[in-house]
């Protein structure tokens, strides 16, 4: 394979004025520069990155924290992500943290020794040893699917849970439910704790009823999803509707209406979040508030490039509106309940 001296050779020129055109050194004019690329292809040279990120004072690598790679949610997040980055060029180091604490303190600690360009993060534990090395990183920082703690001028890439949340809800009702029931992520979770807010909020709006009974925490699995369905009706055997936090507690409580020959959505209709790709499945076709992850993930990506570009600035965050998704698991309800 040819070398950068071979290419200096090959057009009569210095190895230093090679490099300052692959870099498009302004000092360099653009007849110089267009004979050096296409000497490189002639020689079939490939720059070697390691050097060319010494001359540039960068790495051409960032790095992404995902709390759980197994979660179809995150897991396409990340494939916007890395496909954006690059197409500019640049490799994505994946973290998977497994929502572990440490692994998140860890990661940022690697992203600095290993010299990361830029960092796109989705930790779930801000604690002050985290706020503190987030605040020490000096490097560009987005967060995604996450908001900035106070004190930190980090811009985010996240959806407006609350608003969705009272768009689901406002469609059950407008349907004609007033017994509804929420099954919710976990209670220490922001996410989880902005849809039920908005589902709280939503159900009072309309004089009805958001009693404790009304709400169970199933976690983040289809398994969590079941089992809380199970709890709600045994708790409230009146219910003709269920907003679920995400996709997968939707499903679980699919699952278990099913194996009791519960009709859905004939006699309970079932409403999640996100817009999996389960979700539309032909034996699923759950109705659903969609997230564009795909503008999700690109956003966070064009940020953290724009930030390396202008180390100066910090660019607004921003906050996307999910979507209702209108499939097959609600209807208008029965005149009765379940009995």
């Amino acid at each position: 394979m040819a070398s950068i001296k071979d290419v200096a050779k090959h057009l009569g020129i210095s190895v230093s004025t090679v490099s300052r055109a692959i870099n498009n050194h302004p000092d360099v004019s653009e007849e110089t520069k267009r004979l050096v690329m296409e000497a490189i292809k002639t020689l079939n040279y490939r720059p070697n990155a390691i050097a060319k990120g010494l001359i540039q004072k960068k790495t051409y690598t960032i790095g992404l924290m995902i709390p759980e790679i197994s979660d179809p949610f995150f897991a396409d997040l990340a494939n916007v992500v890395e496909e954006t980055l690059s197409e500019q060029g640049y490799q994505v180091v994946y973290g998977n943290t497994g929502r572990n604490p440490e692994k998140e303190k860890l990661f940022l600690i690697n992203a600095v020794e290993r010299q990361f360009d830029g960092l796109i993060i989705t930790p779930d534990h801000f604690d002050k040893e985290f706020v503190e090395l987030l605040a020490g990183l000096n490097k560009p920082v987005v967060l995604l699917r996450r908001r900035t703690p106070k004190g930190l001028s980090i811009p985010f890439v996240d959806v407006d849970h609350y608003k969705a949340a009272t768009v689901a809800v406002d469609y059950l009702i407008g349907l004609g439910h007033r017994e509804i029931g929420f099954i919710g992520i976990t209670e220490s979770s922001f996410t989880s704790n902005e849809r039920l807010r908005g589902f709280v909020d939503t159900m009072r709006k309309h004089g009805l009823s958001a009693d404790p009974d009304r709400i169970i925490f199933g976690g983040r699995t289809i398994d969590g999803g079941r089992e809380a369905m199970g709890r709600l009706v045994e708790r409230h055997p009146n219910l003709t509707a269920v907003f679920a936090a995400n996709d997968l507690l939707g499903i679980g409580a699919l699952e278990w209406l099913a194996m009791r020959g519960i009709a859905v959505p004939d006699q309970m209709s079932v409403i999640g979040f996100d817009n999996l790709e389960y979700a539309d499945l032909h034996w699923i076709r759950l109705t659903t508030m969609g997230q564009p992850r795909d503008e999700m993930g690109r956003r966070a990506a064009q940020l953290v490039l724009q930030m390396i570009a202008d180390k100066d600035t910090t660019p607004e965050s921003h906050l996307i509106q999910a979507k209702l998704i209108v499939r097959n698991t609600c209807k208008a309800p029965r005149p009765s309940n379940l009995h």
